[in-house]
């Protein structure tokens, strides 16, 4: 999975911050499960949205939905630029894995 977008939610009162990221294919089963590698991934498969929940150790929270696009992910407010930067190497590494993966970044709206 490739990062394509990214835009700001908001801001939450406890001073972490809300992003949406798009990817260019949707979670998968095996997409969902290479997240575990980054912390504690809870995945509701039988839900009829089957959903997925990763939490780091660092505070990072992202939350999607297998078969969509998109996930939600919160950045604390403490060390939030090595977070982010920790979250999106993880698909920079998995797209450089591919046969033929290039690396274009993704733009921040």
């Amino acid at each position: 999975m490739k990062i394509i977008d990214i835009k700001k939610v908001e801001d939450c009162f406890d001073g972490s911050s809300v992003f949406s990221y798009w990817f260019d294919s949707q979670w998968t089963e095996a997409a969902i499960g290479g997240l575990s590698a980054l912390g504690r991934l809870e995945y509701f498969a039988d839900f009829p949205r089957p959903l997925f929940r990763l939490t780091t150790p660092e505070g990072l929270h992202v939350k999607g939905v297998k078969g969509e696009d998109n996930c939600r992910v919160i950045y604390p407010q403490s060390n939030r630029a090595e977070i982010r930067q920790a979250f999106e190497r993880h698909f920079a590494a998995r797209q450089q894995n591919k046969p033929g993966g290039d690396q274009k970044s993704a733009t921040q709206k």
